[in-house]
C-alpha cells in the first residue's frame, strides 16, 4: 500500500515548469521552493522589471520566480518573556524566530536556459 503523501523527485526542462511546482534550487542541499511565476515571453510579465528582463534574454532563457523561504535549522523554545527563540550552537547564539524566519513576501528570481533540467517534486496529484 502506498502513502498518498509520498513525493517523487524528477527533472523537467525549465520551459515546462508550472506555477505550484516545487523546485530544488540546490540539489544535494534540499532547498525546495515553490514556483510562483514562469515567464517565457514579455507578455507573460506582471511588472516592467520582469518584462525588461524577459525582453533581453528570451527565447534563450526562462525567467522563473520562486518563494524565498529559508529553512530554520534549530529547535524552537520560549524564553522567560514568552518570545519564540531558535536554539543556536551556544546559548549566546540563540536568535529570535522573527530574526530567522523569512518574510512572507520573499521572492527569488532565476534564469534557466530553455533546456536546462530542473529538479522538481511531485505528489502525483
Amino acid at each position: 500500500m502506498s502513502d498518498p503523501r509520498a513525493a517523487s523527485e524528477y527533472r523537467v526542462p525549465a520551459v515546462d515548469l508550472r506555477v505550484g511546482d516545487l523546485v530544488n534550487t540546490s540539489p544535494g542541499e534540499d532547498d525546495w521552493q515553490q514556483v510562483v511565476g514562469v515567464f517565457k515571453a514579455a507578455g507573460d510579465a506582471r511588472s516592467d522589471e520582469i518584462r525588461g528582463l524577459i525582453t533581453s534574454v528570451a527565447p534563450r532563457y526562462v525567467v522563473v520566480q520562486l518563494t524565498d523561504l529559508a529553512p530554520v535549522d534549530g529547535g524552537v523554545y520560549f524564553d522567560a518573556d514568552g518570545a519564540a527563540m531558535i536554539y543556536g550552537e551556544d546559548e549566546s547564539d540563540d536568535l529570535a524566530v522573527t530574526d530567522v524566519a523569512s518574510a512572507d513576501d520573499g521572492i527569488r528570481t532565476y534564469l534557466f536556459t530553455r533546456f536546462e533540467l530542473v529538479s522538481v517534486r511531485s505528489t502525483g496529484q
